[in-house]
Order: C-alpha cells, then structure tokens, then sequence
C-alpha cells in the first residue's frame, strides 16, 4: 500500500476513481490537488479539501472498500499537514451517514452547530444536506 499526494500527474486516474466509486457530480479539481490519495494496484481512496480564506471543507472523503483505522489516520495526517502549510486554522465536514460521523469522530472531530454554516451561500440547514451533522477539526 503506497500514500501518495494528488498532483498533475495522476489527478486524471482520480478524477476516474471518484466517478466510479461515488455520486460525485462536477468534480472540484482545486479541491482535488489538496488531496492525498492511498494506493494498492489502484485507488482505493482519497481524501481533499477545499479551501476558504482560514478553513476549508472536506470535500472528498471516499474510498472503494472498508478500510483500517490505521489508513484513515495516515491519509488525515497527510491531509493535516497539506492544510496547516497553508495557514488553515479549521477543517469542517459535512456529514451525512451515520458510519462516516463514527470515523469523523474518531479521528478528533467534534459536532457544532449548523445554523452558521453556509454552502454557496446558503444557509446548510435550506440545502439538501439539512439533516447532516456539521464536525470540525482544530489546527491550530
């Protein structure tokens, strides 16, 4: 099993994963090159985020089968890293299944509250996404 981070180079193969494994629609290619990627024969995961101004938002978090705890922990640090050289203080995750919020917290992520939350504008709780939970991740 071989981490890699998301570049010019194999962002194409990852573009291809997310199609496949995910309902992942438009895919955001700036989101993507901040991303970290495991690697066995082929993806069989990846996680980004996408920045704004001080914090950033996960914004893939997928893999194509279960995976261990130790994985998931290597992928976040990498990711940690990536997002403090770029002076981010928080990371938040929009989350929906109850087995992904388990993972989340795991990891170090804590619930706030969503009413402050806001995707293109609009508040979180008058999207589709109104009955996820909201976690964040402190950097600093």
């Amino acid at each position: 099993m071989e981490f890699l981070s998301v570049s010019e180079e194999n962002k194409d193969e990852v573009v291809e994963f997310l199609q496949e494994v995910s309902l992942a629609g438009d895919i955001n290619e700036e989101a993507l090159l901040n991303g970290e990627l495991v690697y066995d024969k082929q993806i069989i995961g990846t996680i980004s985020f996408e920045e704004f101004n001080d914090n950033a938002l996960i914004r893939y978090f997928i893999f194509r089968q279960p995976i261990n705890d130790e994985v998931v922990l290597e992928l976040f640090d990498r990711i940690t890293r990536k997002a403090r050289n770029k002076q981010i203080k928080s990371l938040i995750a929009i989350v929906v299944k109850r087995e992904a919020r388990a993972v989340f917290k795991r990891i170090g992520f804590y619930e706030i509250v969503s009413d402050d939350v806001y995707i293109d504008e609009v508040n979180l709780n008058e999207t589709k996404f109104k009955n996820a939970v909201v976690l964040k991740y402190d950097l600093t």
